[in-house]
């Protein structure tokens, strides 16, 4: 008897791996390379040097609808799609395409804090180039720096300043303080723990150039 529920637990445990490993592929992939120090390493985007021009007390962003999305410590470069609408399956449909913005916050460099969604682990049987593209979204920490440059030259920088986990469809006050503020932010949103839609995962990280 014992030797058969001995048996019975080694093929679930073997079963539940395999599972596993099969539905969060990507993430496991991701997270290898990530402690293997496999990762590629991303250069920070360097604006044209202002020369000698004396700084204007105010700088105007110009915000286009193409933008890349750096973040040289987890080794994302993905483009933002723009102009899609917050209908679920929209946004799903278009993560395929890199790191969707949710189209009712204000794009990056405005006013407020802009949304921008994208995969933790999609299955390993879909074609999708961006499946993990937010697997390590739980590696970065306050003082973290990530970029986003516009097609018209337009170099954002922006420095983590804190990460939350919260309940999708949730009164949760420190997410709706963020979403709340006035400053230009920039809100990363995937889904957590990765391989599950259980819970969500926001990096806030603030403009500073």
């Amino acid at each position: 008897m014992k030797l058969r529920r001995l048996r019975f637990f080694s093929i679930f445990v073997v079963a539940f791996v395999l599972i596993f490993a099969v539905l969060n592929g990507r993430f496991l992939v991701a997270e290898t390379q990530y402690s293997l120090g496999m990762t590629p390493t991303i250069s920070p985007i360097v604006s044209p040097a202002p020369g000698n021009l004396p700084i204007p007390e105010k700088t105007e962003i110009k915000i286009s609808d193409s933008a890349i999305l750096t973040i040289g410590k987890i080794g994302v470069s993905a483009p933002i799609v723009f102009g899609i609408s917050d209908k679920t399956k929209d946004i799903y449909d278009n993560l395929s395409r890199g790191v969707v913005h949710y189209s009712p916050s204000p794009k990056p460099g405005e006013k407020g804090a802009s949304i921008i969604l994208g995969h933790s682990s999609d299955y390993l049987w879909k074609k999708n180039a961006y499946g993990s593209v937010f697997a390590l979204l739980g590696k970065l920490a306050p003082g973290d720096r990530l970029q986003v440059q516009y097609d018209n030259g337009t170099v954002l920088t922006f420095e983590v300043k804190q990460s939350l986990i919260f309940a999708p469809f949730s009164n949760d006050s420190r997410l709706e303080k963020i979403e709340g503020g006035t400053d230009s932010s920039l809100v990363l949103v995937s889904c957590w723990p990765v391989g599950t839609a259980y819970k969500r995962i926001a990096v806030e990280a603030v403009l500073i150039q």
